[in-house]
């Protein structure tokens, strides 16, 4: 019992690391589209059916670099209240013999808290690390050349294990092929908007039945391209609506995932906080619209299942999807009255309906 009780606590400890620092990562320009592709790489192994641990790259990693942030940021408590002393002495009684001695035992324990917190993050970062430094040990290795070259490996080691490049190039794929299949009918949608006539009304009635068309399959097309790791993969209709046959209600549970949990998010996005506070609004993006990418990657895992079945007859029958489609068409509706709302309702405008964050980076704010 006292087993489950640990596993549990950690996989929720790294969970909320994780999100929390996917949501700080998306504050961050470009770097932000690397959050993005975290979320699609991690759907993309749902979809490749791997198991729970493997399909959160670097979640370890992110639980330990909160806990040992969390751990400086407590052992640096101490030294603020010496340093917020040593200033307050300054300013009232600035030159006196006790400000002198403020200041020098500030800055020295200031000194000192650095090293140890370096020492402990070098160490592992770990709680023990920080409860006991090791003083011995640390001057030991202080004039050692191997342990510095160790720290320059371990740096770079961490850095490469991140996967920065191959995350922010996802991410950015991702996006793109989000706005390519986006510009055309939101143009349309936009220039019905704008005008009075009939025939403007028509251009808009079109661009809203091409924007659900679209919504239908984006989703899914975004996930088939990491999966594939193929832009031209986020373009092929065709093994889209495959996998839609061979799991039509799976599908349709993860397309109102997808536009039920994007639509609360337009709230937020009616008028900016300040800049500080973004990350705050990016933690709920990425809290709602991750298990959306998630629940996309499990209906097309669920539908190669079907696929590899050698019990299987192929395509679900035709009824049956066809009772599937009809509940994706109507929350698909339901959106596109908030993207019409949006537009007037928005910080940003006609441009919300470009940039709609169901299919872009976990940021509230893509104008500024």
């Amino acid at each position: 019992m006292f087993s489950w009780i640990v596993s549990a606590t950690g996989m929720m400890w790294r969970t909320i690391s994780l999100v929390v620092l996917l949501s700080i990562v998306a504050t961050i320009p470009i770097l932000q589209f690397a959050s993005f592709g975290y979320m699609l790489e991690s759907a993309a192994r749902v979809s490749k059916g791997l198991p729970a641990s493997r399909c959160f790259p670097g979640s370890q990693i992110a639980g330990r670099l909160f806990l040992a942030l969390g751990c400086i940021f407590v052992s640096w408590l101490p030294v603020w209240y010496v340093a917020d002393m040593a200033y307050s002495a300054e300013i009232i009684d600035g030159g006196s013999r006790s400000a002198r001695v403020l200041r020098i035992v500030a800055r020295a324990i200031s000194a000192v808290w650095i090293f140890w917190a370096l020492w402990a993050v070098f160490r592992g970062g770990k709680l023990r690390h920080f409860i006991w430094p090791a003083p011995i040990l640390a001057l030991k290795s202080l004039f050692r050349t191997a342990v510095w070259r160790e720290a320059e490996d371990r740096l770079w080691s961490f850095a490469a294990s991140l996967h920065l490049p191959q995350l922010l190039w996802l991410g950015l794929k991702g996006s793109m092929a989000a706005l390519v299949w986006l510009v055309l009918p939101s143009s349309f949608i936009v220039i019905g908007l704008s005008g009075t006539g009939g025939g403007i009304g028509l251009v808009g009635l079109i661009g809203a039945i091409g924007m659900g068309w679209v919504l239908l399959h984006l989703p899914f097309l975004q996930i088939q391209l990491a999966r594939e790791s193929n832009f031209y993969a986020g373009f092929d209709l065709r093994l889209a609506r495959r996998s839609f046959r061979l799991a039509p209600w799976s599908f349709c549970l993860a397309t109102w995932a997808t536009f039920l949990l994007a639509t609360p998010l337009y709230l937020l996005r009616i008028e900016p906080p300040p800049s500080q506070l973004w990350w705050i609004l990016s933690l709920f993006f990425v809290m709602l619209m991750f298990p959306a990418k998630l629940c996309c990657g499990w209906a097309i895992r669920r539908s190669l299942a079907r696929k590899n079945d050698a019990a299987s007859t192929g395509d679900v029958f035709w009824l049956w999807r066809y009772c599937a489609w009809f509940p994706q068409i109507s929350v698909v509706l339901a959106y596109l009255g908030v993207l019409y709302l949006a537009k007037f309702a928005l910080w940003e405008g006609a441009s919300s309906i470009y940039l709609q964050h169901a299919f872009l980076p976990p940021v509230p704010f893509f104008i500024r």
